[in-house]
């Protein structure tokens, strides 16, 4: 039997309208954004870094021509993000992404297995060139895991991007839903490497290294995450992420301070999705 190593999970990405938009939105969440970046092939992004290495990628179109010219090459990255943003608009989560020291090899797995790749990319942007390769199931048009090249394992981020307001410390678990979560459950562990599955009565658990990957049915989003509309047709969709702060009691002050509106559910703090904000954002006490 191959020696398996289960995967760091990397970081989230979410579609925003403009990079202005979603700055405003986080620094009101209470976080520490990044100076903007932009992508060689056009795009633009501001991050948002954690002591652990995790991270959210907030994406933007940066220039058109350029993303549209790339598009017709074969880049993947812009290819699914243009493909969500037509079916959901500009604002969501589109993509989990996990650290792989050898995407060129993991692609050549992922055909064998049955799933669509496409083109490996090369992501330059400054200070960064990555290589990252896709796993694509059919079945889940609107959530797309790639594979991000991390040869040395989660990135070391500067301390003053990683002290935020609001005490975050790390994306502790990225929530996905679907009405029959074990109808992916191959399609994740393939994208992980982890084997082991918890399931329960809303669905299913598999813990990563750094994180946990949570997939649940209608009524575990509802319990959860008090998410009351949800998707009617199949497929999986990521939905929420949790973040681990210092102390929720200092989170809700922030949070109150710059007028947002959390709920509390069960042992999370949770705030809507908003303009700038495609995602369910839970706040959990470390």
């Amino acid at each position: 039997m191959k020696n398996i190593t289960v995967r760091n999970l990397d970081h989230v990405v979410l579609p925003v309208p403009n990079l202005d938009i979603t700055r405003e939105r986080f620094t009101q969440l209470g976080f520490t954004v990044a100076p903007d970046a932009r992508h060689s092939f056009g795009s633009e992004n501001a991050c948002i870094f954690f002591e652990n290495g995790t991270f959210i990628e907030l994406l933007a179109i940066g220039h058109r021509e350029t993303v549209e010219a790339n598009m017709t090459k074969g880049n993947n990255f812009l290819r699914r993000d243009a493909a969500y943003r037509f079916r959901h608009g500009d604002d969501g989560f589109s993509c989990v992404v996990f650290g792989e020291p050898d995407p060129k090899k993991v692609r050549k797995q992922f055909k064998k297995a049955g799933y669509e790749t496409g083109k490996i990319v090369v992501v330059k942007r400054p200070g960064v060139k990555v290589h990252i390769a896709f796993i694509i199931d059919p079945r889940a048009p609107d959530c797309s895991f790639f594979m991000c090249e991390r040869p040395d394992g989660p990135p070391k981020f500067a301390d003053e991007m990683t002290k935020h307001e609001n005490g975050a410390l790390r994306i502790s678990r990225v929530t996905m839903h679907e009405h029959l979560p074990e109808d992916f459950q191959y399609y994740i562990q393939t994208a992980s490497e982890q084997r082991e599955v918890r399931s329960h009565s809303f669905g299913m658990d598999m813990t990563l290294p750094n994180a946990t990957l949570t997939t649940l049915n209608d009524d575990g989003m509802r319990a959860n995450y008090g998410v009351k509309n949800l998707p009617e047709e199949r497929g999986l969709r990521a939905m929420a992420f949790d973040v681990e702060v210092q102390s929720l009691e200092n989170t809700k002050k922030t949070l109150v301070k710059n007028k947002v509106d959390s709920k509390m559910i069960g042992k999370r703090l949770v705030v809507k999705p908003s303009t700038g904000q495609g995602a369910v954002l839970a706040f959990v006490e470390a």
